[in-house]
């Protein structure tokens, strides 16, 4: 006599049977995950003396970190163990109420310090550090202001919107790669992220590891499959006129606000005269750096252009000159080593305004 078994049983099985399925592949996506995790920096020579444990954690942490795309700015109250966003949307400790001065550093990725081994290794923290060594009477307060995505547009209005409520003395603008990057069409867009941004954004912020591991494979494949990835210089000219007039707004704003602002054009994989790393030599290649630097002089052009209207204006696309170690492990990116010394050349730059507002 044969058994029947009833459709309900079978659709609980069934359902039982895809639940045991999904938990073993998101426990092996986990383990999976834990030993390799997929950041494009683990391999660059720039970590060569971290430990992978650390590495690993620094990757993971990234990831973890949200934002919100429009208008952009970092979710408060985010702590990891490398990144710690503060209760006002800033990178590190909290702010103080009785500075003497007051620097804010803005920027993308490169700024915020994305890759960096702890908040204490970013550009803005190096350069609290030795401000704090050489003006140690005084209250000086550098204030970590980048994020990551973070442009001349998104910028302005975060000075505009938010920033100035916290009267600041100093505003350090550290950016052009970004602006380089950003697609023209897409550079005032306030409609909101695109359907691929919110996906993106979605999974990031989700505890199922299977799916961030497997957008990341996914990003990791088109990313290494490409020989080079060409860059588009359609209307760049646009491009740089838009960052030109972004700067040149908040500058007009100086006299009224009573702060000062410096525009600093950061360094670029290929720019100035660096030896460069066989790594470096490579990503030069895949990430066609050559052609973007030939368009990013505009940008130095422009900046020039500035000079009348903003405190301080500055080039930075050499600072690596004299440096034949491999600084950079993508097209822009650096590590603790490339933020010390690029927060060095801003701190030569800036203290005479710090003079001038403490003695």
């Amino acid at each position: 006599m044969s058994v029947q078994i009833s459709y309900k049983k079978q659709t609980l099985f069934g359902f039982l049977l895809l639940l045991c399925l999904l938990s073993v592949i998101e426990i092996s996506m986990r383990v999976y995950d834990h030993y390799a995790p997929n950041c494009q920096f683990i391999e660059s020579e720039v970590f060569g003396e971290m430990s992978f444990e650390l590495k690993r954690q620094i990757c993971n942490d990234n990831d973890k970190l949200v934002w919100n795309n429009n208008p952009l700015y970092l979710i408060p109250n985010q702590h990891f163990s490398t990144i710690n966003i503060n209760s006002h949307g800033f990178r590190g400790d909290e702010l103080q109420n009785n500075s003497d001065y007051r620097i804010f550093v803005m920027g993308g990725s490169t700024a915020f310090g994305v890759g960096a081994t702890s908040d204490d290794a970013t550009i803005p923290s190096y350069l609290q550090q030795k401000i704090s060594e050489d003006f140690n009477k005084y209250n000086i307060e550098v204030i970590n202001a980048g994020i990551p995505q973070a442009f001349s547009f998104t910028e302005k209005n975060l000075i505009k919107d938010k920033l100035l409520d916290y009267d600041p003395d100093l505003l350090i603008i550290y950016g052009g790669w970004n602006d380089i990057d950003t697609d023209y069409d897409n550079y005032e867009r306030d409609d909101g992220d695109n359907f691929q941004d919110q996906m993106i954004r979605k999974i990031r912020q989700t505890d199922i590891v299977t799916l961030n591991v497997l957008m990341k494979l996914y990003f990791s494949y088109k990313h290494d499959t490409i020989d080079v990835i060409p860059f588009d210089s359609s209307k760049i000219k646009e491009k740089v006129s838009l960052w030109k007039n972004s700067w040149r707004d908040i500058c007009e704003l100086q006299e009224k606000y009573d702060f000062d602002t410096a525009i600093i054009l950061q360094p670029l994989l290929g720019t100035g005269n660096k030896s460069l790393s066989l790594e470096e030599q490579t990503n030069l290649l895949h990430y066609d750096s050559n052609r973007r630097n030939q368009y990013y002089g505009l940008y130095a052009d422009a900046l020039n252009e500035l000079d009348s209207t903003c405190t301080l204006v500055h080039d930075l696309r050499n600072v690596f000159d004299s440096h034949s170690e491999t600084m950079y492990y993508d097209s822009g990116h650096v590590g603790n080593k490339g933020n010390e010394i690029i927060a060095e050349q801003i701190y030569t730059e800036i203290i005479p305004f710090i003079k001038e507002h403490t003695q």
